[in-house]
């Protein structure tokens, strides 16, 4: 929107919002659910969706996540336990040993590393925490968080505030310890906190319905990018239908794997590391029952499932208790996440996924009831999968680009929309700057 610039807008699908979807399906004498598929959530720390969402004058739209401070369990030996981390409750929780809760409370005593190089979610956790830990607590939680392995998957690209967190304050208790003092200093000095994590009325393609209604772009769906050429100092787009276009700058907002495929012959190093970022599948179920025929704990918001237990899913949520009307009343709708620790589920034929959901449910939750609503997402090969050193990597990527074309996108610089959108606002400076040198 900045200056007197041309700006086309090509995607393949035939709706907006990539991974942020949401639909509304109707059952009859029920009434209407709010069901998304990808990001239901945006947390505020990082700042990006809150300020744009604001600048979009949305503002109004957001509500408080009220399952924000509930009851997250983890499924420990076929059995969902509550994480408590109240000192009695955690001191009582068989979810660790007495020597894995030793351990962890010897954390402010473990030196901190205060460099920027990147290492595994495991290392981060057994290094701070112990093993135990990492296998009984930090891996369920952000394994089902991420949908990542945390043996492999990068915390620089993933979760960087806990580095930071040992960075600036030396650990992880400190840490917490901190920041929470310094957001009640400014809440005392009369500044706007806002709530952890937020979410919209309507489902999270609000955000998205929202840009394409201010935007000044020619925005274009169902057309597919087949080529790119450079021609000077200019490139060449060729789509599926044959139309050409002329473009000073290229912004490939695209999965790494899929950006491989466009560079061979502009910059063949670049696609050679762009092909070993490696993806892998995600899939969300929604289900919604009856009140009458779910018996759930009171308290249970989320259930996050350790690798090792060896189950078709990943964690289950209970978005219904989310703010806002996601489900009629009367009824409790559930989300499922699978894809991850066991990939094949999310190439599932349909009727083999939904049986193989419902099976989960019935031994995790004893939940046997038929579901009165059920509709599931699935991104095949399209979800990073960012192993330690990863940043490296994007820098390398970024250096081997000829000018005029970038890259953006959860593949590159962070998973989250907050990242997505940092990324995006970062490109659009680059060109403008490189546009008016």
């Amino acid at each position: 929107q900045q200056g007197d610039f041309e700006v086309v807008v090509l995607e393949q699908d035939a709706q907006w919002g990539g991974k942020i979807q949401t639909t509304r399906p109707k059952v009859e004498g029920l009434g209407e659910f709010i069901v998304d598929g990808g990001p239901d959530t945006f947390i505020t720390r990082k700042p990006e969706v809150w300020t744009l969402v604001h600048e979009l004058g949305l503002g109004d739209q957001l509500v408080k996540d009220t399952s924000e401070h509930s009851g997250i369990y983890i499924l420990h030996d076929a059995q969902p336990i509550q994480l408590k981390m109240d000192p009695l409750g955690f001191a009582l929780s068989p979810i660790m040993s007495i020597w894995g809760k030793l351990r962890m409370l010897a954390e402010p005593l473990i030196p901190a590393r205060r460099d920027d190089g990147d290492e595994s979610l495991a290392e981060f956790a057994t290094r701070r925490l112990g093993r135990e830990a990492l296998e009984r607590l930090i891996g369920p939680v952000l394994g089902g968080i991420y949908n990542a392995d945390p043996e492999t998957q990068s915390i620089m690209y993933t979760s960087s505030v806990m580095r930071e967190m040992e960075r600036e304050y030396g650990g992880l208790f400190a840490g917490t310890i901190g920041r929470m003092r310094a957001k009640r200093k400014c809440r005392e000095a009369g500044e706007e906190i806002p709530p952890s994590f937020v979410t919209f009325k309507d489902g999270g393609k609000q955000l998205i319905d929202e840009l394409v209604e201010q935007s000044t772009a020619d925005l274009r769906l169902n057309t597919a990018v087949v080529g790119i050429e450079r021609s000077g100092d200019s490139y060449r787009i060729v789509t599926d239908d044959g139309s050409e276009f002329e473009a000073t700058a290229v912004i490939l907002a695209t999965p790494a794997n899929v950006a491989a495929r466009f560079l061979p012959d502009i910059a063949p190093e670049a696609a050679r590391l762009l092909e070993t970022i490696r993806h892998t599948n995600l899939g969300t179920m929604s289900l919604a029952y009856r009140r009458t025929d779910i018996d759930l704990d009171e308290g249970l918001r989320g259930l996050m499932i350790p690798r090792k237990e060896d189950r078709a899913i990943d964690a289950i949520t209970v978005t219904s208790a989310k703010a806002g009307s996601r489900a009629p009343e009367g009824l409790v709708m559930l989300r499922v996440y699978f894809g991850g620790a066991q990939p094949e589920t999310a190439t599932m034929r349909e009727a083999e996924l939904v049986a193989t959901i419902r099976g989960e449910l019935r031994d995790l939750l004893n939940l046997d009831a038929e579901p009165v609503m059920c509709q599931a997402f699935r991104w095949v090969g399209s979800y990073p999968a960012a192993d330690a050193g990863h940043l490296e990597r994007v820098a390398q990527i970024e250096e081997l680009l000829p000018e005029g074309l970038l890259v953006s996108g959860s593949s590159y610089r962070g998973l989250g929309v907050p990242d997505c959108v940092r990324q995006g606002r970062q490109a659009a400076q680059s060109i403008i700057e490189t546009i008016t040198a």
